[in-house]
């Protein structure tokens, strides 16, 4: 019989009597409690899981003293990781009188987590049940987070491996590379899907070289030849040439083919990359193109009877023309002025639109683009502007020089302010709903004699998933809640104005905030979205005696900062969003906390859009940064803190801009 007598010394009536001759029973007692100490985590509760025995390993894992653990329950240092069907489990095995094993993830007073594998005995009583529970447990957290980051970098590098294969398989372009044979062993080709699809060639087809060499015309095949020669002599690394097909079904391919080669340090070539982009379309377009300024006299009736206006101009700053239809009259201009040189197009483009166009061409002619779109205004003769989408194509000399863009002109007018009302219509609707949400928030708090209260509300748009509110319980009690709903936009701000809704009905007369949201959740989990949740940190103040009952449903924890000094303490129980479990799982996860407000306290519940905000470098605004902000203001008057967390965030993070709703609500007893 283990009675609590002996958890004094608790390892004389835990290890067997030495029989050895030469060895003193109470020094190898000792030796075996010291090694045991030293090595393991031990504890002892009694029948109903309360900690009656402590040891000094215990303390120093668990960052907690023995006074703080003796009297609690292990779920004092709960990580919340383990499902509930995991410790019931383990209370059936240990209850029945049988030994279990485990691995726990528990956390330490500082909230961190510490990995350990235990071993819990019951220690039966007089009458064969289970009187107490000795748990041994060795802390193996080094060993577990070696585990996962070996896990993680063995991931990354499938998942980089799984990629550049999936960028093979399905790039837009033909690719085939080749491991070249030196030693008279055949050269091995691995073509990609679109390789074979622009030649017509099955994979295994595509991997013989005289496939390859057949599939191209003759006139291309000398040319290519020379080239890959070159290659072979070790003049250069790599080519490219604009060349023909005969396809599987006989019609022409044209195909823009650059060769790349890899040499081992002798300079021999190991591994031919085959890059081939299919360009007949852009030879056709050309050839026509080229046919049709041959026949500038057939063009101009063609172009001239076209609503659209086809201009030619040199690639020269200034932006010469050599060519503009007749269609140009719509815009208020005669061709001659172009040609002349009285007007450019430079000079006929709004001033407000001049230096992107410039900047975009510049750019696609540097990404070496043949074809491109751009929208933007002209200044019509007149002086009004008209919208234009200007459809360009890039001619190059011999040489891979620009020389000359060939524009097809098209007023778009109407469909841009058909775009600009429809923008505005959803403009005015979402400003409606933003109207509307800002109507559910509390403008003017109530009237509590004993507390004051504050606000910050900044939506990323006009409406936004954040939520805040200040509602009555009854007439000596008062509910503080915030929320956030996973996602932005018209259906966050309809969950989240259901949530407020279902919150106000369930709150009235009731002085649990556990069972408040447990009601909450029952009521929306089977409206909410797949995909969709809601955090929430709810609290309810009882004037009377300051005491602040409340939960944590996956929200952040709420920051209590003393008026008489020291550490600030997170109010952090626990706990799952809304919508994530609508049963028992997120009936028993549910921890409803209680704490002590004293005049001058400063209670802060916020969201992670304030915490989260990060600077030009990505560090985020973080938890320590608004306590600090706080602290420095807490003894001004409490309208004034909001506004000096919004200046310090707006310094923090002047270029990023907002990514997420941010919403702080503050209470402070008086």
């Amino acid at each position: 019989m283990l009675s609590l007598r002996h958890l004094n010394n608790p390892m004389s009536e835990l290890l067997p009597t030495p029989r050895t001759a030469g060895f003193d029973d109470h020094r190898l007692l000792e030796w075996l409690r010291t090694g045991i100490n030293e090595h393991a985590i031990v504890a002892i509760t009694d029948a109903e899981g309360v900690i009656v025995y402590a040891n000094d390993r215990f303390c120093s894992v668990s960052g907690y003293t023995r006074e703080e653990l003796v009297g609690q329950t292990h779920r004092l240092v709960k990580s919340g990781l383990h499902p509930a069907e995991f410790f019931l489990e383990m209370w059936r095995t240990i209850k029945a009188g049988e030994v279990w094993h485990g691995t726990i993830c528990n956390r330490t007073k500082g909230g961190s987590p510490y990995w350990v594998e235990s071993t819990i005995v019951p220690l039966p009583g007089p009458d064969g049940q289970p009187q107490f529970y000795l748990a041994l447990r060795t802390d193996i957290t080094r060993i577990k987070r070696a585990e996962s980051s070996r896990s993680a970098a063995e991931t990354k590098a499938h998942k980089i491996s799984e990629q550049l294969q999936l960028f093979f398989d399905h790039a837009p372009i033909g690719i085939s590379w080749v491991e070249q044979g030196h030693d008279g062993s055949r050269d091995v080709y691995h073509p990609n899907q679109r390789f074979c699809e622009i030649l017509g060639l099955t994979p295994a087809e595509a991997s013989d070289a005289n496939n390859l060499r057949e599939a191209t015309l003759p006139d291309d095949r000398e040319k290519q030849d020379e080239l890959t020669a070159a290659l072979h002599g070790g003049k250069g690394s790599s080519f490219t040439m604009e060349k023909r097909y005969r396809h599987r079904n006989g019609h022409i391919v044209w195909g823009s083919l650059t060769m790349a080669v890899l040499r081992s340090p002798s300079g021999h070539i190991t591994h031919r990359f085959l890059m081939l982009e299919d360009i007949t379309a852009r030879k056709q377009t050309e050839a026509v193109l080229r046919e049709t300024l041959r026949r500038s006299e057939e063009l101009e009736r063609i172009v001239n009877r076209s609503p659209s206006v086809v201009v030619l101009w040199r690639a020269q700053p200034s932006w010469p023309v050599e060519f503009v239809s007749a269609s140009i009259r719509q815009f208020g201009y005669a061709p001659e002025e172009f040609v002349n040189q009285r007007y450019s197009f430079i000079g006929i483009t709004h001033p407000e639109d001049r230096a992107r166009v410039k900047a975009e061409m510049a750019a696609h002619t540097a990404a070496g683009h043949h074809e491109y779109n751009q929208e933007y205004r002209l200044v019509c003769a007149d002086g009004s502007s008209r919208w234009v989408d200007d459809h360009t194509v890039v001619r190059f000399d011999k040489t891979g020089r620009v020389t000359h863009h060939e524009g097809l002109i098209t007023d778009i007018t109407a469909r841009k302010a058909a775009e600009d009302r429809e923008r505005e219509q959803q403009e005015r609707d979402l400003r409606l709903a933003g109207e509307v949400q800002h109507h559910l928030r509390p403008h003017a708090f109530p009237a509590i004699g004993k507390v004051e209260i504050a606000a910050l509300a900044q939506p990323t748009a006009h409406i936004g998933g954040d939520y805040y509110d200040v509602l009555p319980v009854d007439a000596r009690h008062w509910g503080f809640v915030i929320a956030d709903v996973a996602g932005h936009g018209p259906g966050a701000a309809l969950m989240m104005a259901a949530c407020r809704a279902t919150l106000r009905q369930c709150a009235s007369g009731e002085t649990s905030a556990a069972t408040v949201i447990r009601r909450v959740n029952h009521a929306l989990h089977g409206d909410m979205p797949r995909g969709m949740f809601i955090t929430v940190f709810y609290g309810i103040l009882d004037l009377d005696t300051n005491r602040l009952r409340y939960v944590r449903a996956g929200h952040e924890a709420a920051l209590l900062l003393r008026a008489s000094g020291g550490p600030t303490e997170l109010l952090k129980t626990g706990g799952l969003a809304l919508g994530l479990d609508g049963g028992p799982v997120f009936d028993a996860e549910l921890q409803e906390g209680e704490a002590e407000l004293k005049s001058g306290d400063l209670l802060a519940l916020y969201t992670d859009g304030i915490t989260e905000a990060t600077d030009a470098a990505g560090t985020e605004f973080g938890c320590d940064r608004l306590v600090s902000v706080l602290r420095l203001h807490r003894d001004r008057p409490i309208e004034e803190l909001p506004i000096a967390v919004d200046r310090t965030l707006g310094q923090f993070a002047p270029l990023s801009g907002h990514t997420d709703d941010r919403t702080l609500l503050l209470v402070r007893p008086k």
